[in-house]
């Protein structure tokens, strides 16, 4: 699976401390999006999944894990990979927030049924849709712009997200890879 970046305790991208995955790819090239460094592949950023969960299962030992977030790129366009990974990530918390340009129908449309239904169970949000600039309304703290939805395939999840979603939106500037980098939805204005 190609990744880009693991980082923890991210609090600005779901409920709780979150660990947060940007994985490599995405075919969508919306403009002014929030990672254009990570539409093209790059194989040199694959790991095995088996090592990734390895990885993370170390790093998040003895810490308190609210959730995981995966974004991009654009994790359905790794639909193999990430079906192997999201049992794994189970283990670690039952809050799995994921992050995709496609609208569900064409989500539905583009993935092999097997697939799409496979993530459904260990996927408790989905966040989807093209992100359009013209639609930033600077309002919802999930969402970058206001044609994206949130999908709950989780039902029991939607009392911790509506709490979430009340604070509005927030930015966390972390220090990785020798460059500053600002985590979270940001206004359209930024």
């Amino acid at each position: 699976m190609q990744i880009d970046r693991v980082l923890y305790p991210i609090s600005t991208l779901g409920p709780g401390e979150r660990l947060v995955i940007w994985t490599v790819g995405c075919s969508k090239r919306c403009h002014k999006c929030a990672n254009p460094e990570l539409w093209s592949e790059n194989p040199v950023k694959d790991i095995d999944v088996l090592e990734l969960a390895k990885i993370i299962r170390q790093a998040t030992d003895k810490k308190i894990i609210d959730g995981v977030t995966i974004t991009g790129g654009d994790p359905l366009e790794q639909i193999t990979e990430l079906n192997k990974l999201l049992p794994l990530l189970r283990e670690i918390t039952n809050d799995v927030l994921v992050y995709t340009g496609y609208t569900i129908e064409e989500a539905k449309a583009k993935l092999p049924q097997s697939e799409w239904e496979t993530m459904k169970p260990y996927t408790s949000v989905l966040i989807d849709g093209a992100y359009i600039d013209e639609l930033n309304d600077n309002e919802c703290a999930l969402r970058g712009s206001s044609n994206q939805n949130i999908i709950y395939f989780d039902e029991t999840k939607k009392e911790l997200y509506f709490e979430y979603l009340k604070k509005g939106r927030t930015v966390q500037n972390v220090f990785y890879n020798e460059k500053m980098i600002s985590v979270g939805i940001h206004n359209r204005d930024l």
